[in-house]
């Protein structure tokens, strides 16, 4: 499959892929995939990061509406140093649920971004908010084909590559990485993306 969707990208006439990557809170994408994302941007690659949480209780001194305003606004600043696109999905944290509403969301995201490579979390983080995005990028990785679940958005012709953040996490099941992808050439700007 990924080698057809590697194709079908080529055959669009612009070459280039459509990455998705998803995060549960504004930073995890960053943290997890910005020195992939600057270096597919750099290549001409669209690549678009999702929080799937605003992040409006993940600090130490404040909270709520200026919180997740403040970390929504750092993820623009940090998809303009990585020549990215990015969004912040209305949910508070701490709240993200596998839903069927929020599956349909995923499944939306996946297809309006017509994305031929998805990355995400494992579904074995100790967060919940992780594991429930992990959740729902598996559970939207089959139902993005199909054409009648979200029929308001056109299915996927084929699959996309999904690919999960490499963790530490040794149970269940210990990660064990069978793509590494060195990114020396773009680090100083994923630093610059978090700081």
């Amino acid at each position: 499959m990924g080698s057809e969707r590697a194709r079908a990208a080529k055959s669009d006439n612009t070459g280039k892929l459509r990455i998705i990557a998803f995060g549960a809170h504004p930073d995890d994408c960053e943290i997890r995939a910005g020195g992939v994302a600057a270096m597919w941007a750099a290549q001409g690659h669209h690549v678009k990061f999702v929080s799937t949480t605003n992040g409006d209780i993940g600090h130490w001194k404040m909270a709520g509406g200026p919180l997740a305003k403040r970390r929504t606004e750092e993820v623009q600043k940090a998809a303009e140093i990585l020549n990215i696109t990015t969004e912040v999905l209305d949910i508070h944290d701490g709240e993200l649920m596998p839903t069927l509403e929020n599956r349909k969301t995923f499944v939306r995201l996946i297809r309006d971004w017509k994305a031929d490579i998805v990355l995400g979390p494992r579904t074995n983080d100790y967060h919940p908010d992780h594991r429930y995005t992990g959740v729902l990028v598996q559970d939207a990785a089959y139902m993005v084909i199909c054409p009648f679940i979200c029929p308001d958005v056109p299915h996927l012709k084929t699959n996309p590559v999904f690919l999960y953040y490499s963790d530490r996490f040794q149970k269940p099941n210990p990660f064990e990485p069978s793509l590494v992808v060195a990114i020396d050439d773009v680090i100083e700007q994923k630093l610059d993306s978090m700081v």
